[in-house]
């Protein structure tokens, strides 16, 4: 299949191709990170740099075979590398070396280069990486396909569109490979495979003693529940029959560790909370999105098709592709789903799939009713009909996904 050109990742990337600055893509594995990487050397070449100065090594495929120490990296540069000019070096899926904060350290002050990274972890550029660097690495993160280049993908290698397309994407998503699937079934068997290859290679490879049935069972369930408040307590109680003060405690803390394992390999993204009135701290409320759709929907045997926590996941998603900061909102008595925030900027966002009942517009606008902060506030939903009344703004989120229309912040 043909590849579509990511530009709003090589447009971010492409000022600091001659940096010293360590640039790290980052993203949950098959969202596209080494194609991503091509691209830049191919555009790289595009400037008149030599092949021969152009160094790529994928440590999960032939070129970074046996490359798991800061010591092998380093006799294979050295082999490479002939002279005093710059090299682009490109290291696929670092965190496959152990102590790689070191090894990065190391090239980079070793060599006269410009050195490009991948990695599967969302703790890559965290903790002692980010020690030694002492800011000197810039983290590009990476999702699948948006909804617009989707339909971009499709486009360029002749796949027919329809109106469907929209539904497609809620229930499938944008992983790349996705599209060389054939029916439903091939679907569900790729994104289980995909899942179970990233769990393995991921959680299971780094945390040796984990119980693998309970991690599982956890995993599960936080994936097809996305987009609802996370509580380890209350899955420790449905999930474990943990009734006991002791054992629920004990269950809840293993229950959030297992959490953040999967946060850490991408297959949730936490949205925290935002304070709308004071910075009570609410016992950790959060939510937990999906990092793409089909991975969340293959957990489940049916598909709503009102789907409002779906439609949430969605945007969520794709605000933050956008560059916002997004967090729930939280108030005394109220919760609103979305507070998009760039810099001091924000604006509040309600989310619903289809506004046909007038109680479920009150609801919807009447959310904000207690804010009176002056940002913007929008309603999305799948209506074409324009709803919005009291200086709340409804948006059609496909009008959005498709650049027919924006949000405003201040």
């Amino acid at each position: 299949m043909k590849i579509i050109k990511r530009e709003n990742y090589l447009s971010k990337i492409r000022p600091f191709y001659d940096s010293s600055y360590i640039k790290a893509i980052t993203g949950i594995r098959r969202c596209g990170k080494s194609v991503l990487m091509e691209q830049i050397i191919d555009e790289i070449r595009d400037k008149g740099v030599d092949n021969n100065h152009i160094i790529y090594l994928n440590l999960e495929g032939k070129s970074g075979e046996n490359i798991t120490t800061r010591k092998k990296l380093e006799n294979k540069l050295n082999k490479i590398i002939k002279d005093d000019d710059k090299y682009y070096i490109f290291i696929d899926e670092i965190q496959h070396i152990k102590r790689f904060e070191e090894a990065i350290a190391s090239i980079r002050l070793s060599y006269n280069c410009s050195l490009f990274i991948t990695g599967s972890n969302s703790k890559l550029l965290k903790g002692k990486l980010q020690d030694k660097l002492t800011g000197r690495a810039k983290e590009f993160p990476m999702s699948p396909f948006t909804y617009k280049e989707t339909k971009e993908f499709k486009l360029i290698n002749d796949i027919e569109t329809n109106e469907e397309d929209f539904f497609d994407y809620l229930k499938w998503g944008g992983m790349p490979q996705r599209y060389e699937e054939l029916d439903e079934q091939g679907l569900v068997d790729y994104f289980q495979s995909l899942y179970q290859s990233i769990i393995e290679k991921d959680v299971f490879q780094s945390h040796k003693r984990i119980n693998r049935n309970a991690f599982l069972n956890v995993s599960n369930y936080i994936m097809m529940t996305s987009g609802r408040v996370f509580s380890a307590t209350s899955i420790a109680k449905y999930l474990l029959n943990k009734t006991n003060e002791e054992e629920l405690k004990s269950a809840a803390v293993t229950i959030a560790n297992y959490q953040k394992y999967i946060a850490e390999c991408f297959l949730v993204s936490e949205c925290k909370p935002y304070y709308i009135q004071g910075k009570q701290a609410l016992n950790g409320t959060k939510k937990l999105y999906a990092i793409d759709l089909g991975l969340r929907n293959s957990f489940s045997n049916t598909i709503d098709t009102d789907d409002t926590f779906g439609l949430e996941n969605l945007l969520y998603n794709e605000l933050k592709a956008r560059g916002y900061d997004v967090r729930c909102g939280i108030m005394r008595n109220c919760e609103i789903d979305f507070v998009a925030i760039k810099g001091k900027k924000k604006c509040f966002i309600q989310v619903a799939y289809y506004l046909e009942k007038q109680s479920t517009i009150d609801r919807e606008y009447g959310a904000f009713k207690n804010i009176h902060d002056a940002s913007p506030k929008y309603v999305f939903s799948l209506d074409r009909v324009d709803t919005s009344r009291n200086g709340i703004t409804h948006i059609n989120i496909i009008d959005f996904l498709n650049d027919k229309i924006d949000i405003n912040i201040s």
